[in-house]
């Protein structure tokens, strides 16, 4: 399962903190337990991870992020590179195409199936 969403003219963090939060909502609804994420934005990796820092701006979805978090029985979230988050990447862009703000996938869009194929083969080297 998967979606993407139109995310208007905003900033990278914003798009990440957003993609995060709709995840987290969709995992949550799909009753999953443990759940691991992987952001390439190390802002919000350190925002979600360490207490002492406040910023008033990303606050709202800063709290709402973690309260989605403690609904996972395991959860972590951990920084990887843009490089490692091909899929997500390009479902941000196919997201920036939509006529609709957000939209849920059963089954891959066209613009990930090649990039999941290769990290399927990746993960059996």
């Amino acid at each position: 399962m998967g979606f993407a969403r139109l995310s208007g003219i905003t900033s990278g963090v914003m798009v990440e903190f957003w993609s995060l939060k709709n995840g987290l909502n969709l995992a949550s609804q799909l009753r999953i337990s443990s759940i691991c994420v992987e952001l390439n934005a190390e802002l919000i990796v350190l925002l979600l991870t360490n207490y002492s820092i406040n910023n008033l701006m990303l606050e709202p979805l800063l709290d709402n992020c973690k309260t989605l978090l403690k609904k996972f029985r395991r959860s972590t979230v951990q920084h990887i590179f843009k490089v490692a988050n091909q899929c997500a990447n390009a479902l941000v862009k196919f997201g920036a195409t939509l006529s609709s703000d957000y939209v849920n996938f059963v089954n891959s869009p066209p613009v990930v199936e090649d990039l999941l194929a290769l990290d399927k083969a990746e993960h059996f080297l």
